[in-house]
């Protein structure tokens, strides 16, 4: 009897911690890293999106996470960001260029640029412990 009462302890134990083990989350940095698809083709070099000198629209979606948000940008050592005093973390908005997301959906604007110096706009984008940057190359006017 005695033996009996051990192994159904034993076995109590066992489902207690295997249960409690199944219910924990990914440790931190262990997402799976965010996969973006262009809703048009679009072209690149080395990894950075043409824009022409005339300005145009770019839309993404990413594919496995619902509602990615706006992290920061970044262009020629200037540093851009959400207004998230206003609880906005969806739109960065410049001179030159607008981000926003809405859903999975990240769309970027980009206007003419009237100047004779390429722009280069590094676009990063969260959905909590995973992070994606986008990078762009506007041509300079000629």
């Amino acid at each position: 009897m005695k033996t009996m009462k051990i192994w159904r302890s034993i076995l109590v134990a066992t489902v207690a911690v295997l249960s409690f083990n199944s219910c924990s989350d990914d440790p931190d940095g262990k997402w799976d890293p965010m996969v973006w698809k262009a809703e048009v083709p679009v072209q690149t070099s080395d990894g950075v999106y043409n824009v022409s000198a005339n300005g145009t629209v770019f839309t993404f979606s990413c594919q496995n996470y619902s509602a990615p948000w706006v992290d920061s940008a970044v262009s020629n050592g200037k540093y851009y960001y959400p207004p998230r005093e206003a609880n906005d973390y969806h739109t960065i908005s410049a001179d030159w260029f607008k981000v926003e997301t809405s859903g999975n959906k990240l769309k970027v604007v980009f206007e003419a640029n009237e100047t004779k110096q390429e722009r280069p706009l590094q676009l990063t984008v969260t959905a909590g412990d995973i992070f994606y940057t986008f990078k762009f190359k506007q041509v300079a006017n000629k």
